[in-house]
């Protein structure tokens, strides 16, 4: 064992020390750092690693209900959310001394390293280890991959897909050329991975990996049936989990993944090209969420650029590998401007990205690629002694300009998890069942019933939940339940008469009903889709259990035989991989890159990191980004402090940014409502942009130390008349209809309404 440890030492590529060392800033706030932040995606990641723990302690592998969500009438949410990411997270979580919080920060951590290894192998392979240095600089540091996916969303799942899909394109890169049984397995499990990653981008992913097996067919114009058949076989052994999704599609609610005109509804997603190529915002610590920008990375988009001019210049023999990344690096920005509305509007399932911008991770595989190989050209042009400090240049690039992004504002202890933890979260209306539109809810129910005390009350006691409705029960019946398993529930129930036993639970198919053994007579409890079990007079037991239904034993066959295929395929082509053609020590070159990205590490450390230099930290009535700041007072509750606005002059049609910066003056106990009117001269309203919560943010749960940013687009009338116009904000409470007063610095009103400044309309 020693001997081959040893020998697999002296034969690794030790190129993969300077991609450790390249990834580190980006991981470092996840390792420097206990805990994770409320308030993003990864909180309700934690609680589902917290339930799916739960449940696979007390023996159910692989459950697809989660019972304690939804005030414990349970919803199926394992069954339809891709579940890679929680299973990972269980690895870690089931270690002794480490919980769920500890879990997704790992998947967060797997994911960012990942990511590097997969783009790094993959240029390696293509175009040589300095373009590898580089590609894996570029991707690591896009904002999107670097800090608004993994910091301010929090959306693990998205996350590990970027990590993944590099990793999946350079292990069927690598069977496609030198097909052996080691890189059989890798190729069709790093893709089945992306597929249970995440459930729209594994769908983007898996299709970009066909397409890219369809271009190599056409550029090198040979058979790629091995590649195809690590696809079909990756499809197999993911479909216990995608197969049911579509099987079962119409058993839940997901009309609410869709919306018109608000935060799900793709149209107001769109970005604009400048917005798309500008510079990255600094982060600010005393903003409950800082402004920021989706952008591509202004290192990204110019390394991208000059690597395609480089490469129709220079003609290179292998540039056709390139253009497959060029094209689909265009096609995916294309689809988030608003001039693809149409195509968004014309394929069915896209509406379901919800976000446009969601493509930014994607598109920022296809420009480390390209960066990539355009190193590799760029360097050819060099003399010799010339290309190692050229190398560390590229590679510094966007580390530096990514150092800003370095610095998320820190986060307090996540604090305890546990069922209790999430019903009182429920309680209070931040979300139900780790969803805030009722997504994935059974289809059956048609009003979302209210919190039962009586049902929860197993929450606080620390006991299994009666799910019974005792007040339904008829006189001098007497009802016992026990919960054999989280998803088996036995009641002894000894009835004098016929009756219908209620259970708060959702029906959902899957849930089986025995009375005495036998296959019981139910029906559905309206409106709140419960089940309701038909039960004869004297004594009796019925037993609730959660089973596969066809569907899902049919996908879970399908995976068991494209297991067992792939590893019989494995061993019918079993011989000993090859290492990597490059040189597995160190160079002069690689010396240079790895000396320079230490030393910036030890910079950002022992100087930028602790000097605050990288990051603003507002605090009083101060917004230190603002471009423009001022001071209203709304009630003496909450306090407007300044205002950007993208531009004082615009055309009709045109769309205007505004972002609004607001601090509460003291604790809120009300959910004030925002609008921003645009206003003629004669009081006209011709435009405004209404929200329920400012800045996305329930005033009620505004802190006080710390300033709300609240984005605003504004679209004016294609008719608007040229002239100026006053653009005004306030606030209100929509349900009563009252607005919150705009008063002096003595108290007194002196309007309901602050204008922030006045707008030209010029002629088109």
């Amino acid at each position: 064992m020693v001997k081959q440890l040893r020998e697999f030492w002296q034969r690794l590529d030790k190129g993969f020390l300077v991609v450790l060392a390249i990834a580190f800033l980006a991981i470092w706030p996840f390792i420097s750092r206990a805990s994770l932040p409320e308030g993003t995606d990864a909180e309700l990641h934690i609680f589902r690693l917290y339930e799916l723990s739960r449940l696979v302690r007390a023996g159910e592998l692989y459950p697809r209900w989660a019972p304690d969500f939804y005030h414990g009438y349970g919803y199926p949410i394992f069954n339809y959310y891709a579940p890679l990411t929680y299973y990972l997270g269980l690895l870690v979580e089931l270690l002794p001394r480490l919980d769920a919080v500890a879990g997704i920060k790992a998947v967060f951590v797997m994911a960012l390293v990942g990511g590097g290894v997969g783009i790094y192998g993959f240029v390696r392979d293509n175009w040589g280890r300095p373009a590898g240095y580089v590609a894996t600089a570029v991707f690591l540091y896009t904002p999107y991959i670097q800090y608004i996916d993994p910091h301010v969303r929090g959306v693990a799942p998205e996350t590990l897909s970027f990590g993944l899909f590099p990793l999946a394109l350079w292990s069927l890169d690598r069977f496609r050329r030198e097909q052996t049984g080691v890189r059989w397995l890798t190729a069709v499990f790093t893709t089945a991975a992306v597929i249970l990653s995440h459930n729209l981008m594994g769908l983007l992913f898996f299709g970009l990996l066909a397409s890219w097996i369809i271009w190599q067919y056409l550029s090198e114009n040979r058979s790629n049936g091995r590649l195809w058949l690590v696809l079909l076989l990756a499809l197999g052994l993911s479909a216990f989990f995608w197969l049911p999704v579509i099987a079962e599609r119409n058993a839940v609610n997901l009309n609410t993944l869709l919306g018109r005109g608000d935060n799900y509804d793709f149209h107001t997603h769109f970005l604009s090209l400048s917005e798309l190529l500008a510079f990255s915002r600094r982060i600010d610590w005393g903003a409950t969420q800082s402004p920021f920008r989706f952008n591509l990375g202004v290192g990204q988009w110019v390394m991208a650029t000059v690597s395609v001019v480089l490469l129709i210049w220079q003609r290179a023999h292998w540039r056709q590998k390139v253009w497959f990344f060029v094209v689909v690096a265009g096609g995916l920005i294309f689809m988030m401007l608003p001039v693809s509305a149409f195509v968004w509007e014309t394929v069915p399932f896209l509406p379901f990205f919800q976000f446009p911008w969601r493509l930014l991770g994607a598109t920022a595989v296809m420009l480390a690629i390209i960066s990539g190989a355009g190193t590799a050209l760029l360097l050819s042009l060099l003399a010799e002694k010339w290309q190692g400090w050229a190398t560390a240049v590229l590679v510094l690039v966007p580390l530096l300009l990514g150092l800003p992004l370095s610095q998320p504002a820190p986060w307090p202890d996540f604090g305890p998890v546990n069922i209790l933890r999430i019903s009182e979260i429920e309680r209070t209306g931040r979300w139900l069942g780790t969803t805030s539109t009722a997504d994935y809810v059974p289809a059956t129910v048609d009003i979302i019933p209210r919190r039962n005390e009586a049902v929860v009350a197993g929450f606080y006691e620390g006991r299994p939940l009666d799910r019974v409705n005792r007040v339904t029960l008829p006189p001098e019946t007497e009802v016992i339940g026990e919960e054999l398993r989280p998803l088996h529930y036995r009641y002894t129930i000894s009835a004098p008469k016929k009756f219908p036993l209620r259970l708060f639970l959702f029906d959902f198919p899957g849930w089986h009903v025995f009375l005495d053994g036998q296959p019981a007579q139910t029906e559905l409890g309206r409106p709140e889709g419960f089940i309701v079990v038909k039960v004869p007079a004297g004594t009796h037991t019925v037993d609730v259990i959660f089973l596969d239904t066809p569907a899902r034993m049919v996908a879970e066959a399908i995976s068991f035989v494209s297991l067992l295929v792939t590893f019989g395929l494995a061993r019918l082509w079993w011989k000993r991989p090859s290492w990597a053609q490059t040189a597995t020590t160190f160079t002069s070159l690689d010396w240079y890159v790895l000396l320079s990205v230490i030393g910036l590490i030890a910079l950002y450390l022992f100087w930028l990191e602790p000097s605050g230099s990288l990051h603003d930290n507002s605090t009083g009535q101060v917004v230190e980004p603002a471009a423009h700041s001022l001071y209203a007072d709304f009630g003496q509750q909450i306090a407007l402090l300044g205002f950007d606005i993208s531009s004082l002059q615009a055309t009709p049609g045109e769309k205007l940014s505004l972002t609004l910066y607001w601090k509460a003056l003291k604790p809120l106990d009300i959910n004030f409502q925002v609008f921003v009117h645009v206003l003629a001269q004669d009081g006209r309203l011709v435009a405004q942009s209404d929200k329920l919560n400012p800045g996305e943010f329930p005033t009620r749960r505004w802190p006080l130390d710390k300033y709300v940013p609240d984005q605003h687009i504004i679209e004016l009338p294609a008719e608007l008349p040229p002239g100026t116009y006053t653009v005004a904000t306030g606030l209100w409470v929509q349900s009563e209809g009252w607005r919150l007063p705009l008063v002096n610095e003595n108290g007194d009103q002196i309007g309901d309404n602050v204008s922030l400044f006045t707008l030209t309309v010029n002629r088109r």
